[in-house]
């Protein structure tokens, strides 16, 4: 086949291929020319004369290892294609590209690494042809346009048996699941893995071995898979075509039947046994062949697995048994023998075996004996009168059994695809597919039957559908080019479609009208083909042969045997065997056999295969029209089945036969030979060597045209990227190349031979000139030795005189030395003296005046103490005297009863506005004094600060000053020396010189003297006498120069001293003025600061004298007060009498009988009615004061929880202060050692100033009121600044009487709600009542109480005063609600005292109904109490109103009640961790002082405190400690809960934000342990407070493009994990201490047993329950999420660079000319290496400034660095342009500025990163290394490249091309060594990927998070400045 035309002149020496019979096609050289004969040379050795015609052109520079796409060769044709397929599968390149048709070269081996998950991935989105040709590919790209374009794809699959189709499905299917497969429930499969599981099955019943296949399929099969708008499967659907039937009766040998006959008789005994099956020997449908088994295939396992892909697509077992029934009994059936029965022409089984399989095959179809051997031996003729029975004779009846087998087969396996397509389950809303067509290849055997018609007609319609689609592919690339194109014209192949589908007048129609004729044979079918087709030039008649006819196809003629054509095309369904296995007992066989309609069961109906199968195929044409499709032709290299065989002419004959060789002869058709601009250059330019220069700026595309305008060329094309040329243009200019070559070729021999006769010309000039050399060298030598001893002797001389010169200036020298070491001694002992003094004098003034400060300080404090003490004994005891007398007055209170009610409200009244305007007082007091202090410290702070600046500044600049001058100093020393020294040489110099000069002139004039000697003697006197004069007149003015010169040396040096000794005036000068500065600066700081401090007194003096003033003024309006409350409780006692008189009159009215029987009725029924109403409003009254009862009962208890809170609050406040004393006493021991020998002083006025501050109330005064003078109020207290922190001191009589008067108010709110006069009729009521009042009012105190100090923050008291005024609030209320009585007349007034008392009149029912006589008087009454009952009513109504408002306010105040019961416990909380902390505090004083104490605490001396009054002692340490710790278990339960939720979302809001980094460690992780740790939330059961730190956690990752974000979480996160990792232990682990130890003991004792471990004050272990241990465990997850997230945020930014460092070698070529217009907004490729180093340092600096631990900053860049090798290094195995020299050079620039960045980088965040580089690092050495050939394998796998594996090794060096020097890659030898190993390693381990993998893995674990930190780095964190400020986190400060 002409593919190309082959050049019209050949010249001697090109390279050419001929034709040969044994490996189709040989290379050569030419070697003679002889018209239209040349003569060859091949490579084999065989000499060869072929034609001109016949002989294409060689290309010699085609590479090693071929081209990827084969449109890129340069001679498109046969020989070319071939050697492509050849190399590239010699180096186990199975895959090339011929444009967009894929071809696969079966290996014949695993090749597992070429279809890994991570192949897979490579291929992920990469365009078309810019990877190595591949499946993936072909798959990719058909989604990518299926995705984009919204076309449906389709990819055909074709080749012959053997070639590997059904494994290259396999592969399209995975990727195609790969990309499209969605995640499925647990348990269920996905659709992908359904059609996936669905091949097995197929296989098992469609596929047998054939001669050329050992798992060949007989079916043709269309698998569409659907897609829905996302891109993902959404259903499929399996078509197949033309099962191969004949197979299941008839197999030759060395083939095999079905698998799965052959697998059911390998499957396990039980089910061999209940089939009744056995060896598939004993089986005639299988013992046909001698082949049973297949090499490395077990029968048994594949039918267990068969079974298991049965499962997956949805086959039941039941089925599954239906279905081996079925394909048991078909080979029963084919064991049924017949013979001739009784009658003519009839059949019946043969022997007793027949009968037993016709028995057991009628069992397995569960059908009829009988009926089963009536169907296969008899025949039913339907006429229309009748029905005939006709037997058949034994053959027929053996065509029978074999119809009947065949048939059910087919329905087997026709029900096998429709069952599998109801599992996949199609999709069909789906409007996107792509389907893959596995069908079979074109067929030509020996013997060609029915099947290979139908395949070879199939490949036929596809090769014409083949034909169209490349045709268009070749108009779309020429119109995607731009270049001018006319109509190609190819021949088409319709000419064979219409001989053999046409209607009518086909084959396959004639075929069809024989079989519809009960007498037509293959004899009158041939002979009928004869006649109709003896003119089709597409159709012969063998001469041989009466029944065969040969078909002319595209790939070649097929002869066709017709013997069993008309057997094979009927397909009709004998009615017989149709009604026996429709009624079949078994429902799968049953459904197998449907009925049939009515009109075809009476009759046989004649169906075509040849039309059926038509039809089916003339879908699918039309279903692959519909889609754009892709083409995968598959190849056998062998028939052997062999790895490593590559059959030249097998080969070929393929590729013939997929179509491939057509598609090239369509491509010649057009522009066979197409180059880029660049690759066009590159080689042609020497036709055009101007294109070269500079200076004509020449691009590519303009260079080309260039090149073919020389060439003289016609018929070519310029398109936008490539050149186009005709067939033969690429040999014409190969040839003029050549020639160019050649003729290059002559002047280099030319160059050559020149440059050899003038090499050989010089030599001999030089060896002339070297002799004549030597002769005048021994000549000059001789004169030379003359001159030497002369110069000698001058030598001596000079040596001589120069060392009596130089003696002479050395004694001089160490003379001056010695002078000036004297002198610089002694100035430096006298300065070293006068600074020792110096430094002595200051210390000794700085110890004077602090011993002096020291001193004053201790005396005022004492002082001070001691004013205190005195101070509060006073008050303490003038406020006893107070209290004992207000005790003596209240027995008086006691006897007068009627008294008591006046004088407990004026108690009331007093007390509240006393208790307001001390509060007040207090508060103001404790602002100030808090405003006092602060300011003070403030400005401590600052003179401390100031001071120690100015003292640090001076210092520096004393020192500085002090090193300048030293360094002044050295430095004039050594000028002055070195001056010295050089002007001591520029003497000696001068001198030498003179010397020289003189004796030289000396010298010539004795010369001249002699040789003048004879001829004038008198001249030579006189001049010798001349000479001497001038010698010695020069020599005095050298000697008067040098004295000049040294003079003024040492005048200059004489200057310097000066200078230094002026700049030594100028520094003391300098020092001392910076220090009377510095002075006066700190003498100014302290008068300011004294100034300041006058200035606050002053003002804080004024502030309280205002407050005194404002007291007074209190006081006065509250005496008003008090007036106008007594002239009130007068008012209403007034108001009381009167009620009773007016109720006494009216009881004593007499009644007036009056007749009025019908007011009477009237007024009598309205006062039911307004009793009834009465008493629904009293009901009503009653429920709405049963639930204020509740609230308030409520309220109280929320107020006694207050109440024992601000207990709790007292006693810790206590134990603070008596703590605090404690600290300052021992601190006072420690600056006063002189009191060491008074260990009692301590505790006495320990208990002194304890005792001014405690009120002692003895038993006498505690059943007496409190009365409560203002004689105190009024003094002028007296506050000392030290006392003004401290918390105000309040006995709990004050608060017992808050609480008494908020009891009363209350009694008196009820009782003015109740408004009842029974008061009046009790008064023994009333004084119980009051005398409860009183008795609540009298705090009773017991003696414990009193002695210890209560401690009552200004918070608490305004809270209880402030309830107190909403009880009066509402009791005034209940007081406003009472009638008026000066304005209501006296019947009102006894109308409420009736109504409330229930003395209201009931009239009975006899009464009412006898006429009655009452007078007028008695209806007024009735009318009187009628109103009273409206009254009542209205009474009721407001009292109803009254009590909803007061419940109400109630709820309110009990909700305001149970906050301020919150927030005193979380104060509970907060005084017991600084209880603590100060117990700590003392526990390490006393540690301190016990070494300085020990003697003394060893006497018996130290005892405890002397008792107190009322035999009490003072507890100093146990007594809180004992107190909290009975109560500790609930205080952490209940207290720390209610405290939470407040504090949690502080907390959570606070760390929610970035609040910073504190030492480098972060502030939020910190903070969030320390608040965890406080708030015991390791230790809970049940806590919230971890998920919603896990739910900040999770809203932080939303933003996760920010690597600062993620940064600053993952530094906090790993922080956080490392506190929990070294506190956290398991439940159990730690020893529960003692039950009865204390709180405080237990957790000292914890503190004390973890110091061992742990840094006090920063972690602590804890007993860890499961909440917390779950919170580690996600926070280790989260650790783990944000540094993936980081790394791959890095990776993402990093993506785009490498992949433009691997488009470089696509990119940056064609160097020689200007970028083309597309590549005019390339940057420099160098500029790529510096965005990937910007952008690691831009990461480093981010994780740096986030303090990210850096052993997780080395893992993200070491894995980073992983994977810019693996995408470097895959680049270089899969991208033959990225393995070049060139691109190595490039690369390793890249890696230098890599290396360079990983050298300039920390080593603890970068570590082994470089390392990470390796492959690529030896892969680019191995590029750029020269003289490849010649290195051995070993120097390459072990010195070179030693982490390369073999297969990599082998992919670089068969890939390598040199683009520079076009030197060779490695030896043929090495090549074929790695080659042989490669085989090896594929039988061991399977073929590993040769490819790299990135690695996503987690490379770290806790431990190394762990070891990256100490606690001792978190010792000086700061927690968060924003919590610190809250008093709910005041524990974060300590």
């Amino acid at each position: 086949m002409a593919l190309q035309v082959a050049p019209s002149s050949i010249l001697v020496g090109s390279h050419v291929w001929v034709e040969d019979p044994d490996v189709a096609w040989i290379d050569g050289e030419v070697k003679e020319v002889k018209g239209e004969e040349i003569t060859v040379d091949s490579t084999s050795g065989k000499t060869i004369v072929a034609k001109t015609s016949n002989v294409y052109p060689k290309d010699p520079e085609f590479p090693s290892c071929g081209v990827d796409d084969m449109t890129r060769l340069a001679y498109l044709h046969e020989p070319g294609v071939l050697q492509n397929l050849k190399c590239r599968y010699d180096i186990n390149e199975i895959y090339t590209y011929t444009g967009n048709i894929l071809i696969a070269v079966n290996p014949f081996r695993r090749l597992p690494h070429l279809y890994s998950n991570h192949m897979m991935e490579q291929y992920k989105g990469a365009a078309f042809g810019e990877l190595s040709p591949h499946p993936f590919a072909v798959a990719d790209a058909s989604y990518r346009h299926m995705i984009n374009e919204g076309i449906s794809q389709s990819i055909l699959v074709s080749g012959e048996s053997g070639a590997g189709k059904t494994e290259s499905t396999k592969m399209l299917m995975r990727y195609l699941a790969y990309m499209g497969g969605r995640v499925s429930k647990a348990e269920e499969r996905s659709v992908e893995q359904k059609v996936l599981e669905s091949n097995p099955v197929l296989e098992a019943f469609g596929n047998a071995k054939t001669v050329r296949n050992n798992n060949s399929s007989r079916f043709g099969k269309f698998v569409e898979i659907q897609f829905d708008p996302r891109g993902q499967i959404s259903g499929a659907a399996i078509r197949t075509y033309l099962l191969e039937r004949s197979r299941v009766c008839q197999v030759s040998d060395p083939e095999r039947n079905y698998h799965c006959f052959y697998m059911l008789c390998a499957a396990p005994p039980e089910e061999v046994e209940k089939y009744k099956l056995g060896n598939p020997r004993t089986f005639h449908y299988l013992n046909q062949s001698n082949c049973y088994e297949l090499d490395g295939v077990d029968s048994s396992k594949e039918y267990l697995l068969t079974k298991r892909a049965m499962d997956v697509v949805g086959i039941s077992q039941g089925e599954q048994d239906g279905i081996f029934r079925v394909v048991a009994a078909i080979l029963h059936l084919g064991n049924i023998e017949f013979k001739k029965g009784q009658e003519v022409d009839s059949a019946e089984p043969k022997d007793d075996k027949s009968r037993f399989h016709l028995k057991t095959a009628a069992e397995l179809l569960m059908c009829n004996e009988k009926a089963l051997e009536d169907s296969l031996c008899k025949r039913v003729m339907v006429t229309r009168d009748e029905s005939i029975t006709k037997s058949l004779d034994p053959v027929s009846a053996a065509l029978s059994r074999d119809a009947l087998a065949k048939i059910v087969y087919s329905k087997l396996f026709d029900w096998l695809v429709d069952k599998i397509n109801v599992s996949i389950s199609q999709d069909p809303e789906s409007k996107s597919l792509i389907g893959v067509l596995d069908i079979y290849g074109f067929e030509s055997f020996k013997t060609n039957s029915f099947e290979q018609f139908c395949i070879n007609l199939t490949n036929e319609k596809l090769q014409q559908h083949f034909n169209q689609h490349v045709f268009k592919m070749e108009q779309e690339e020429y119109k995607k080019e731009e270049i001018d194109w006319s109509y190609i014209e190819f021949i088409d192949n319709q000419d064979i479609l219409d001989l053999i589908e046409k209607k009518p007048g086909g084959i396959i129609a004639l075929l069809d009208e024989a079989c519809m004729f009960p007498r037509s044979t293959h004899e009158t079918f041939a002979q009928k083909l004869y006649q109709t087709f003896k003119d089709n030039k597409r159709f012969s008649k063998p001469k041989l042969s009466r029944t065969d006819f040969t078909i002319c196809h595209y790939a070649g003629d097929v002869t066709y045997q017709t013997e069993l054509f008309l057997d094979k095309n009927k397909d009709y369904v004998v009615s017989e065997h149709q009604a026996l296995l429709n009624a079949s007992e078994c429902s799968f066989v049953s459904s197998l056999f449907p009925p049939l309609p009515e009109e075809s069961s009476k009759t046989t109906k004649f169906s075509s295969i040849g039309s059926s199968f038509k039809q089916q195929l003339q879908a699918l044409l039309e279903t692959l029209s519909a889609t754009e499709p892709h083409y995968i032709r598959c190849v056998k290299p062998n028939n052997a089945l062999k790895p490593g065989i590559f059959e030249n002419q097998n080969v070929l004959q393929q590729l013939r036969c997929g179509g491939v060789m057509e598609a090239i002869r369509i491509s010649c058709a057009g522009f066979p030979s197409r180059k880029s601009f660049r690759e066009f250059v590159a080689r042609f330019s020497l036709l055009a060597p101007e294109v070269l220069s500079k200076r004509n700026n020449y691009t590519e595309v303009t260079a080309s045209k260039k090149i073919l305008e020389k060439s003289k060329l016609s018929g070519y094309q310029i398109g936008k990227t490539k050149v186009f040329l005709r067939a033969g243009q690429m040999a014409e200019l190969d040839a003029l190349r050549t020639e160019i070559l050649g003729r290059s070729a002559s002047l280099i021999q030319r160059k050559v031979r020149t440059y050899l006769c003038r090499k050989r010309y010089i030599l001999l000039r030089l060896s002339a000139i070297q002799i004549q050399a030597l002769c005048r060298g021994q000549v000059a030598r001789h004169q030379y030795e003359e001159m030497r001893r002369e110069a000698a002797a001058l030598n001596i001389q000079k040596h001589l005189r120069k060392f009596l010169a130089r003696k002479a200036y050395k004694i001089l020298y160490f003379s001056a030395v010695s002078i000036q070491t004297g002198m610089r001694g002694m100035i430096a002992r006298s300065e070293l003296l006068s600074r020792k003094q110096t430094r002595a004098a200051t210390v000794i003034q700085s110890h004077c005046q602090r011993f002096l400060a020291n001193r004053r300080y201790l005396r005022l404090k004492k002082a001070a103490i001691t004013t205190q003490c005195a101070w509060r004994a006073r008050v303490a005891r003038k406020e006893l005297r107070k209290l004992r007398m207000a005790a003596r007055e209240t027995g008086a209170l006691q006897e007068a009863k009627t008294k008591l009610e006046k004088e407990v409200e004026e108690l009331t009244w007093r007390l509240q506005l006393e208790k307001r305007t001390r509060v007040d007082l207090e508060e103001s007091k404790k602002q100030e004094s808090a405003r006092f202090e602060s300011t003070l410290q403030k400005m401590q702070l600052e003179f401390e600060e100031s001071k120690k600046k100015e003292t640090a500044r001076f210092e520096s600049i004393l020192q500085k000053k002090e090193l300048e001058f030293e360094e002044s100093k050295k430095q004039e020393s050594e000028r002055f020396e070195s001056t010295l020294h050089k002007m001591q040489l520029e003497f000696e110099e001068s001198k030498k010189q003179e010397s020289e000069r003189f004796e030289s002139t000396f010298h010539k004039m004795q010369v001249e003297f002699e040789e003048s000697k004879k001829q004038e003697s008198e001249r030579f006197e006189s001049t010798t006498q001349k000479m001497q004069l001038e010698f010695e007149e020069s020599k005095k003015q050298e000697r008067a120069r040098f004295e000049s010169t040294l003079h003024r040396k040492e005048l200059q040096f004489q200057q310097l001293q000066f200078e230094l000794q002026k700049l030594q005036l100028e520094f003391e000068e300098s020092k001392k003025q910076e220090r009377e500065t510095l002075e006066s600066t700190l003498h100014k700081k302290e008068l300011e600061f004294q100034e300041s401090k006058k200035q606050e007194r002053a003002t804080f003096e004024s502030t309280l004298y205002k407050k005194e003033l404002e007291f007074q003024e209190l006081q006065v309006e509250f005496q008003k007060m008090q007036l106008e409350l007594e002239e009130t409780k007068e008012l209403l006692i007034k108001e009381r009498e009167a009620a009773k008189k007016i109720a006494e009159q009216v009881s004593a009215v007499q009644e007036i009988p009056v007749i009025d029987d019908e007011l009477v009725n009237k007024l009598t029924a309205e006062n039911e009615q307004l009793k009834a109403l009465g008493s629904s409003l009293e009901q009503k009254i009653n429920e709405t004061e049963r639930k204020y009862e509740e609230t308030n009962k409520l309220s109280e208890e929320r107020l006694k929880q207050g109440l024992e809170a601000e207990s709790k609050i007292v006693e810790l406040k206590t134990e603070m202060q008596r703590l605090e004393k404690k600290i300052l006493d021992m601190g006072a021991e420690d600056q006063k050692p002189q009191q060491q020998a008074m260990p009692s002083a301590p505790s006495t006025n320990m208990s002194e100033v304890t005792s001014a501050e405690i009120p002692v109330v003895d038993d006498e005064s505690m059943n007496k009121p409190t009365v409560i003078e203002d004689e105190s109020m009024n003094k002028h207290t007296v506050i000392e600044d030290e006392s003004m922190n401290k918390p105000t001191v309040i006995d709990d009589e004050s608060m017992n009487k808050l609480t008494a008067e908020n009891e009363q108010l209350k009694i008196l709110d009820m009782g003015a709600e109740d408004q009842k006069p029974q008061q009046q009729a009790m008064p023994s009521s009333l004084s119980t009542t009051m005398s409860e009042v009183t008795s609540a009012e009298i705090p009773v105190i017991d003696n414990e109480s009193m002695n210890k100090p209560t401690v009552i923050d200004d918070e608490s008291m305004n809270k209880l005063t402030a309830e107190k005024e909403q009880l009066k609030i509402l009791d005034m209320g209940a007081e406003d609600q009472k009638p008026q009585q000066q304005a209501m007349p006296s019947s009102l007034s006894t109308t409420m005292s009736e109504v409330t008392s229930a003395e209201i009149p009931v009239i009975d029912n006899e009464s009412m109904n006898k006429p009655t006589v009452i007078d007028d008087e008695s209806i007024n009454r009735l009318t009187a109490e009628n109103e009273q009952l409206k009254a009542l009513v209205s009474t009721l109504e407001q009292k109803i109103n009254e009590t909803e408002r007061k419940y109400e306010e109630t709820k309110k105040l009990s909700d305001e009640r149970l906050k301020q019961t919150l927030e005193a416990e979380s104060k509970i909380i907060e005084l017991k961790t600084t209880v603590q902390r100060l117990e700590e505090k003392i526990l390490d004083m006393e540690t301190d002082q016990k070494s300085q104490q020990q003697a003394l605490l060893s006497t018996p001396s130290r005892k405890m405190p002397e008792p107190l009054e009322n035999g009490h002692h003072a507890q100093l340490s146990s007594g809180p400690s004992t107190r909290l710790g009975r109560e500790d278990s609930k205080l952490r339960r209940s207290q720390t809960e209610k405290q939470q939720p407040e504090s949690v979302d502080d907390l959570l809001k606070c760390v929610a934000q970035n609040i910073g980094f504190s030492q480098e460690k972060p502030v939020a992780a910190f903070t969030i342990y320390k608040c965890l740790l406080h708030w015991k939330s390791f230790e809970a059961e049940k806590t919230s407070v971890f998920d919603r730190l896990i739910e900040v956690m999770g809203s932080a990752l939303e933003d996760q493009d920010n690597n600062d974000h993620m940064a600053y979480w993952l530094s906090n996160t790993s922080s956080l994990l490392f506190l929990l990792q070294r506190s956290l232990k398991a439940s159990g682990s730690m020893q529960k201490p003692p039950s009865g130890a204390s709180f405080f003991a237990r957790m000292t004792k914890s503190f004390r047993s973890s110091s061992a471990n742990l840094q006090a004050g920063v972690l602590s272990q804890v007993e860890a329950k499961y909440p917390a241990l779950l919170f580690k465990q996600q926070l280790s997850a989260y650790v783990e999420k944000i540094y993936g997230i980081i790394r791959d945020n890095l990776k993402k930014n990093l993506s785009p660079l490498i992949s433009g460092c691997i488009q470089v070698p696509r990119i940056s070529k064609g160097a020689a000319f200007q970028k083309c217009e597309g590549l005019q907004g390339y940057h420099s490729p160098a500029g790529l290496w510096q965005s990937i180093i910007e952008c690691l340092n831009k990461m480093m600096g981010t994780l740096k400034d986030n303090f990210v631990p850096p052993i997780l900053v080395q893992n993200i860049f070491t894995q980073t660095f992983a994977y810019i090798n693996v995408q470097l290094f895959n680049s270089l195995l899969l991208r033959r342009e990225c393995c070049t020299f060139s691109n190595g050079e490039y690369v390793k620039s890249g890696l230098a500025e890599l290396e360079l960045w990983c050298a300039e980088a920390d080593v603890e965040y970068v570590g082994p990163s470089w390392d990470e580089l390796k492959h690529t690092r030896q892969a680019v050495g191995f590029l750029v290394i020269n003289q490849k050939s010649k290195i051995s394998f070993d120097e390459i796998s072990k010195d070179l490249c030693s982490a390369l594996s073999v297969q990599q090794l082998y992919r670089v060096c068969t890939l390598y091309r040199d683009d520079n020097y076009n030197t060779q890659s490695v030896s043929p030898d090495v090549l074929a060594h790695m080659k042989e190993l490669m085989s090896d390693d594929t039988e061991d381990d399977g073929g590993s990927s040769f490819l790299l993998e990135d690695d996503i893995s987690i490379p770290f674990t806790m431990e190394d998070i762990s070891n990256c930190h100490q606690v001792k780095e978190f010792a000086s964190v700061r927690p968060a400045e924003e919590l610190m400020t809250d008093p709910a986190f005041q524990f974060l400060q300590d």
